[in-house]
């Protein structure tokens, strides 16, 4: 005798094909899940790559920091009350809001159309540019008086020594704003010239500089950034006080001819004083 297969109530059948139907839609909608995911976390990325794209490029450099995107990273001074003080945290401002590698494709800079060549070596140019726009906001008068105007590390040099602002390498201890001649390679004058961020004691109880300079003759590619350097590196000639003077000074261009001595009539003229020798003592 056979028994009767079962039988489901039509019901409860309604219910299964609901219940299949609300299944495959939870996994068409999962599947979605990690495509969504994706999007949102390159979307949120995006600010912070293209931060650090514009950084690391000197294809679009901006003219006006005040619009330049890292300017945000670096608050501007709190006051322009036009003090000496205020004067080098705007020109350290300025400086820091260049870009990295403001070398344009052609190789020409900003810095050196400042003296009629853009092509020229440019260390120099970019501190006097940054000087400039410091002046420029403020309506100081620093420049030609505590700093000076010239294209080139030498005849800066020549400059701090004519006004008895010059310090050898191992005689001083900078401060912030203070101008750091370099001699790269040893030949007895400078060929570099940086600005003084920062001075701080090491744990060995060394007085160490932060710089902000540019177009370092030892960097592969011609860049602005910072370095940490003890007060008596190898590589520095000596010092530029824009506070402190040095009378007592008895080294080389201890004393300038008319001719020799820079120029206070606001000539932006590239050429170097005359003398150039006079770096050392022609007679040893």
């Amino acid at each position: 005798m056979r028994r009767a297969k079962k039988t489901y109530p039509r019901a409860f059948s309604a219910l299964l094909g609901i219940l299949a139907i609300v299944l495959a839609l939870f996994l068409i909608w999962l599947s979605f899940q990690p495509a969504e995911s994706a999007i949102s976390s390159q979307t949120q990325s995006t600010p912070q790559s293209l931060e650090n794209t514009f950084y690391a490029s000197g294809d679009s450099r901006q003219e006006n920091p005040d619009e330049d995107p890292q300017a945000a990273v670096l608050p501007q001074p709190a006051s322009e009350d036009g003090s000496l003080d205020n004067f080098v945290d705007w020109a350290l401002w300025y400086a820091q809001q260049e870009p990295q590698f403001p070398v344009r494709e052609d190789g020409s800079t900003a810095y050196g159309e400042l003296f009629g060549d853009p092509y020229a070596q440019w260390c120099s140019e970019f501190l006097m540019y940054c000087l400039q726009k410091a002046e420029d906001r403020l309506g100081t008068s620093y420049i030609r008086s505590v700093y000076p105007w010239y294209p080139s590390a030498y005849s800066c040099g020549l400059w701090f020594k004519a006004y008895y602002h010059y310090f050898d390498v191992g005689t001083y201890v900078p401060a912030r704003g203070d101008m750091i001649l370099f001699d790269t390679y040893g030949i007895g004058y400078p060929d570099h010239v940086a600005m003084v961020m920062e001075v701080f004691v090491n744990s060995e109880g060394d007085p160490v500089i932060t710089t902000i300079e540019g177009n370092i003759l030892t960097d592969a590619l011609p860049q602005i950034r910072s370095r940490q350097l003890s007060c008596t590196d190898s590589g520095i000639l000596g010092y530029g006080s824009i506070r402190s003077a040095n009378y007592s000074y008895e080294g080389p261009i201890k004393y300038y001819s008319d001719a020799d001595a820079p120029q206070e009539s606001g000539t932006d003229s590239a050429q170097e004083p005359e003398g150039s020798d006079l770096w050392w003592d022609p007679e040893e």
